[in-house]
Order: structure tokens, then sequence, then C-alpha cells
């Protein structure tokens, strides 16, 4: 079958037709005449490759508002996956179309908002979520986009979204709902609430206990979401999480929260992972009762989860400990600090995070042998490439055992974003496609796109693109765990593996710097100046199949060439002995320790990805094994015995992604795309035990 790229047709004649009737429907009321009211709800992901998908929360909460609110006025379906609402949409036209809006799925709303008016003029479209800017002039310029779009609901939705239903059930001439945006000849119509006066309790039914989530608990792939409080107190200039109109904390009812969490590990379906959407899991004291809860489903319920996910409140470090210690007792903790440059975290709005507390937070985990993660972003306001370079440096020393750097994504509605801070510190964007969001709608090309920051005035372009390789070099050697033990003993010689890595990458040897050369221009190649630039080639059919099957992360990507290339990992290899070993006089015990690391290093990290379920042992100097397992417990130890073995799970999570038949596939896309999988990464780490 034929495929078409799809493009939003704003001038043609028959989007003028619809918005006649868009007009006449906004301005002569609202859809007398229904019995019931048929509202389809869509929190829409692509489902193109496997990912991190967890279940609809956000619409659920309306379908339980407007159900309770009207409950035999309307129908409502909710939808996760395009194909699906395709298929209704075709079978049925909605009288109303509601969309959550994210920066992973703009392009595709608009291409539904299409597809529905299409065969529906009279369906009315609604959007709504955070991807937007939230001045009176953003709001309009957005509408004017998306002409075909009837409402945009700014902020909570639950609220506004009733009172926009009952303005459509009424079918009388009346004044349209505050928070409720939309345009009539041409003239933007939007009254802000004050958001201020708001209850501190949500009173907003569970979309749990009323049973709209229950078709999405039953697919195990679907991660449950759950949300105990609304609002950020921190005004991160690059997070709509802590915008002005949702600073204020505001509480779910105390017996519902526990309830959910009831709900979910007693609904007969396993999800290993639940994530907690909360800005900032413990920020109030009842926080420690909630991961009572948790712990106690997780031990005593058959389908309670085996981890969690959320995000830790920014300056309650004590609650923090004691909720990770009851939560992941054996597991790891998470701080973002995103720089360690006082004057960059002021400018970034995050002036009122304490950071002498996150240090006492993250050594309380290293004392409890707990692995601690952190987020670094490149390109915030102020930030130099010393700086960002420093700030490598502070996280290794601060003790972090996973350091994860990454882009900026520029998000409307974010004061990063607003062309005041844009003018300020003069920055300077590209685009490039967002990795799996991309799929076919209708017969027609559908995608996704992100603005990220390239440059500002204090970092060049050059300058942070150079970063890509120091970024792709941390991954590889401390995430993954390649090196991660040698480098741990060059700490303690003196050296910060950030200081290492980076003379690695200043003087490489000959296939190295081939290697970083590469990543730094393929690192160039996939942005494009323009948004328009963008859409353009990836509407040309062969460059859309490219995107789809070959457009994946460099950081996997380059691992995997890795995997492919012993002779790239023996370089690095070989390069840091170099750098490590002129710390240190030969014929030492610290050559002999380093020389033991080196050996155990081969055996910890599996070169052989399908290899077989092993055990072995091996004895090593007391401090080589507390780089090794990253636990100072044993360095005074002359000397201990380690067992370093591959688990059957381990064995089958990768034959299962990199066999076809019982056949190795092991090339570099395969294993590109294998490391895209979420836990590939620890599973290319053999089991490291202290046995004595």
């Amino acid at each position: 079958m034929a495929q078409f790229c799809w493009l939003p047709r704003r001038f043609d004649h028959h989007v003028g037709e619809l918005r006649c009737a868009k007009i006449k429907l906004l301005t002569e009321g609202g859809l007398n005449g229904y019995d019931n009211m048929k509202i389809y709800l869509a929190d829409l992901v692509y489902d193109t490759i496997q990912t991190n998908i967890v279940v609809p929360l956000n619409i659920a909460y309306i379908a339980a508002a407007l159900s309770q609110r009207f409950p035999e006025d309307v129908e409502i379906k909710l939808f996760k996956f395009p194909s699906l609402l395709e298929k209704a949409i075709k079978e049925s036209p909605p009288d109303v179309l509601g969309l959550s809006h994210y920066s992973w799925n703009t392009r595709l709303n608009q291409a539904f908002i299409e597809f529905c008016k299409d065969l529906n003029p009279g369906t009315v479209c609604v959007m709504g979520g955070p991807n937007i800017r939230v001045d009176r002039d953003g709001v309009y310029e957005f509408l004017k986009k998306i002409p075909l779009l009837d409402y945009y609901i700014m902020f909570e939705g639950e609220e506004p979204f009733l009172a926009l239903a009952e303005y459509l059930l009424s079918g009388k001439r009346c004044v349209i709902p505050e928070n409720c945006a939309t345009l009539i000849d041409g003239q933007l119509v939007l009254e802000f609430a004050d958001l201020s006066k708001r209850e501190k309790e949500i009173d907003l039914p569970s979309p749990y206990l009323t049973g709209w989530l229950d078709e999405f608990l039953r697919d195990e792939n679907l991660m449950p979401l759950l949300e105990t409080n609304r609002g950020c107190p921190f005004g991160c200039v690059y997070c709509a999480w802590g915008i002005a109109a949702l600073s204020k904390v505001r509480l779910r009812p105390m017996h519902v929260v526990l309830q959910e969490i009831d709900y979910i590990a007693g609904f007969g379906v396993k999800h290993p992972v639940w994530v907690f959407c909360d800005a900032n899991f413990g920020i109030l004291p009842r926080d420690v009762k909630i991961a009572r809860k948790i712990r106690d489903v997780m031990e005593n319920k058959a389908f309670g989860p085996s981890a969690i996910q959320l995000w830790a409140s920014k300056n309650s470090t004590e609650r923090n400990i004691e909720i990770t210690n009851i939560v992941s007792p054996e597991g790891a903790g998470g701080i973002a600090i995103q720089s360690a440059d006082k004057e960059v975290l002021i400018k970034s709005g995050r002036g009122k995070i304490n950071f002498n507390r996150l240090a006492q937070q993250i050594n309380n985990f290293r004392e409890n042998n707990l692995e601690v993660m952190t987020d670094i972003l490149i390109g915030l306001p102020g930030e130099t490439a010393e700086s960002h370079q420093k700030t490598l440096c502070s996280s290794f020393d601060m003790g972090f055992g996973k350091i994860s750097p990454m882009n900026i994504r520029l998000l409307p509605g974010t004061e990063y974003e607003s062309l005041e801070f844009r003018n300020t510190y003069q920055v300077k964007t590209k685009f490039r496609p967002i990795f799996g969001c991309y799929g076919i709608v209708n017969g027609k090309y559908v995608f996704e796109l992100e603005e990220s920051i390239r440059a500002t005035k204090d970092m060049t372009e050059t300058e942070l693109n150079r970063f890509k390789v120091m970024h792709w070099l941390i991954y590889l050697t401390w995430n993954l765990g390649l090196f991660k033990p040698i480098l741990r003993f060059a700490q303690e010689c003196g050296i910060n593996p950030a200081q290492a890595l980076s003379e690695l990458q200043n003087n490489p040897p000959p296939l190295l710097k081939e290697l970083f050369l590469d990543i730094e221009q393929k690192s160039m190649d996939e942005w494009f100046d323009t948004e328009e630039e963008m859409i353009h080639y990836y509407n040309i059919p062969e460059n859309f199949n490219l995107l789809t099957k070959h457009f994946v992360k460099l950081n996997f990507l380059y691992i995997a060439k890795c995997y492919v290339s012993n002779a790239m990992t023996e370089e690095i290899r070989g390069a840091l002995q170099g750098i490590i070993g002129r710390a240190f006089r030969n014929g030492t015990e610290d050559e002999t320790i380093m020389k033991e690391i080196f050996k155990a290093s081969t055996l910890i990290v599996s070169g052989n990805i399908l290899q077989g379920v092993f055990s072995t042992r091996m004895w090593v100097h007391g401090r080589t094994a507390a780089y090794i397992i990253g636990s100072k417990n044993c360095a005074d130890r002359d000397m201990v015995e380690l067992e370093i073995s591959r688990p059957p799970e381990y064995v089958d999570f990768c034959r299962h992604y990199l066999e076809v038949g019982g056949e190795p596939n092991l090339t570099e896309h395969t294993l590109t795309r294998f490391l895209e999988a979420a836990g590939a990464m620890d599973r290319l780490r053999n089991r490291v035990r202290l046995v004595s």
C-alpha cells in the first residue's frame, strides 16, 4: 500500500470548512441532541519499539471524574496505543477526542486530530498537558499552528475538562470555562483560573479504585504509575514541574494512596517495576509511611513490585535516607545534581537546593554500600566548558556509582524555553528525532522531534559537542563497569576518573583517535538547524525508513562497536594502564593491585554476551576486592576470595534478544538494539560476590 507523508493542511479548502464548523459549534453552544456524549481519551505513545511505558494515569483521572459527575450522560473509552485509537475512530468516531500532550506525542496528536476531523468534522478535539508555553501569546501561537484543535486545557486537567463537558452537554450559549483556551474568529478566548486558592487535599476519585485502569493493569508490559502529591516548590528553569502555577504542593488522601497500593498488588498481574510520579517523594513526613506500605507489598504480596522508581526530594536528607533504606535496602539511590557549580545552579533555579545536605545523603548511601546515581546536564545557564568538566570531576569525587550526562531538551512552558532566557543566554538550539517516536497513522508518516541546546553565550557548539566523547567514555568505563575498578583505584592514587578519561580523549592511540572523531561527527550530523528542515527530510520515504530502522542512541551504538571490535577495548585498557601507572613506581604493591584489577575486569564484564551459566572463584588482595565490589570493608585484609558468576536469568535475557533460531545474531545493529532494552546494560556484567 502506498504511504503518504503527514503534514498539517492549514490553508486548504477542506480545513476552511472544518474551521467554519468549529466556529459554529463554539458560538452556538454545545452538543445539544446527544443522549450520551462519546468521549475518547488518549495518552498516546508510539509502540514502534518496546520501551518503558506506564499506564495512562492522567486520562484515567479525567475519566473517573467524568463518570462520577455525569454517570448517565457520557460514554468514555481510554487509549494508550495509536493502533487501537485509529481502529476505534474508524469504527465509530467520538463526539469528543481528548489527547494528553507531551514532547513525545505532539505530532502524533496532530495527526489524530486531522484524521478524526476528516471522518467526523463535528468531533470536538481537546488537548491538555505541560508541553505548551503558559503565557497568553504562547497559547495563541500554539492554537494558530493547529487550526483543527478546538480547545487546549491549561495546567491540571480534571476540573477544566469537567467544566468543558458540562458546557458541551448543556447546548447553551455560555461562558467558556476557565483554563480552557480556544480561538474564535481568530481571537484567543482564555480566562486563567486562580490556582492559588485550591484546597491542599486533592478531592478526586481514584482511577485505580474505580476500575478505570484495570484493562491496562492486565498488560504486564505496562508499569503502574502512582501519585501521592502534586506540585513542586523548586523552580528549575529547564523543568515544567516547578512552574509558578503548579508550585503549591497538594496531597492526595492518605487512605486512598494506601488502598491503591493494595489494589495494584492484589490485581493478579506481576509488574516488576512501579513508578511514583511525585516531583519530590520524601518532601512530606507521611512519605515514610507510604514507603513502609510499599515495602510491605514487596515482601508479602505475590504481585507486589520487585523495584520502584521515584524522584527523591531535593532537601529532605534524613527522610530520603530512611525511605531508601525501607524500599531499596540493597539497591540504589538517585540524586540529580545537574551541576556542581554554585553560580550555574542559582541561574538554573536550583539555588534553594542545599548542596551540603545532598553531600550528607550521598555519604550515607556510600557508608551503607549503596550505589548512588546522578544526572548531569550540559548547556545550563552560565555553564562553561571548564565548569562542566569540574562538575564531572566533582561527580566522581562525591562517589556517584552511575553518572548520566545528557543534553537539555527545551520544553515549552519552562523558563529556559522562553524568549527572555533564550535572548539572555544567547541560546542556540537544533532539532533531531526523538528516539522510538515514529510510526504510521492512517497510512501517513508521523514522527516527533526535540529541540535541544547546542550552544550558549558561555559554551560554543564545538565545546559542547566535544563532550560527547567524554560522556560516552563515562557510560562505557564507569556506568557499564568495564573499567570501573581500575578508575576507583586511580582515585585512590590521586587521579580523578574524569581527569584520566579527559587525558585519554586528548591523547588517544590511533584506533581510538579515529573512533572519537567518528563519535563527534555522528553527534553533530544527527542535528538539524530548523524544525522545517528536519520535517522535510524525514517526510521523504527512504529517509523515514532509515529513521525507523537505523536511528539509535549514539552511546549504545559505540558501546556495541567496542563489543564487535575487541581491539578498541584493548586500546582503552592499555591507555588507562599507562595514564594510571604514572602515579606510582614499578615494583610496588600498587602495581600488583593494578595488574590484579585488570585481570579480574576481563571476567566482570562479559566479553561473550551469549556466554552460558558459569561460576568461578579467584583469590585477590583485599584492596583489589574493595575496588572491584565498591566496598572498603575488605580493603585491610591480605587476601580474599571472590566468586564471579553468570546467573541463568542473565543468560536467558541475552539469548532472547541476540539469538535467532538458536543461532547468534551479534551484528553491530542488533547489539545496539539489545542495549536499548531495559536492563540490558546490567546484564553485560557478571555477578561478583565476596566469599571470604
